[in-house]
């Protein structure tokens, strides 16, 4: 190997690890999920909108319904997982939901959570009625997205768009 041809290698060999090195993270893509909620009696609805991983267990926080964080602990499962991690909610936080009515929120979503086996769970609660700690739970896939998926509770369906 000539002089020439080897410092042409070594410069390409710098170039193509220095493009690996400082390569931008993945960022969050926002997605659009849809909660559509059944008309019931009484007033309106809390709900926690949250990941759950591919063993089961409890990921991080989407969305809160209800910025009235009095209200927070008759999420019974939710509330659990949040007094824990105590993470950062107050910009994912959104008005109550009345029965019958919907909510729409813009989540970021990583995209190494689509198609790797996490959930998204919907954990429901009207004030002097029931909660349903898995109102409705659905795979995060990219075939999934825009299929309704029905609740258990007070939630009618829930779909989403990536």
């Amino acid at each position: 190997m000539t002089l020439l041809t080897r410092s042409r290698f070594v410069a390409a060999m710098l170039v193509s690890a220095s493009a690996f090195i400082f390569a931008a993270p993945v960022a969050a893509k926002e997605a659009i999920v849809l909660v559509q909620l059944d008309e019931y009696p009484g007033p309106e609805a809390y709900f926690s909108l949250y990941l759950v991983n591919p063993e089961g267990k409890y990921e991080n926080t989407l969305w809160v319904s209800g910025p009235e964080k009095i209200w927070w602990p008759d999420s019974k499962r939710w509330f659990g997982y949040f007094s824990r991690t105590r993470e950062n909610v107050d910009a994912l936080t959104g008005a109550s939901t009345p029965s019958g009515g919907r909510a729409v929120m813009r989540v970021d979503i990583d995209p190494k959570w689509v198609d790797a086996g996490y959930k998204l769970r919907v954990e429901t609660s009207v004030e002097n009625a029931d909660n349903y700690q898995e109102d409705v739970e659905l795979e995060l896939t990219t075939a999934a997205q825009r299929i309704k998926v029905p609740g258990t509770g007070y939630v009618r369906y829930i779909r989403y768009k990536l």
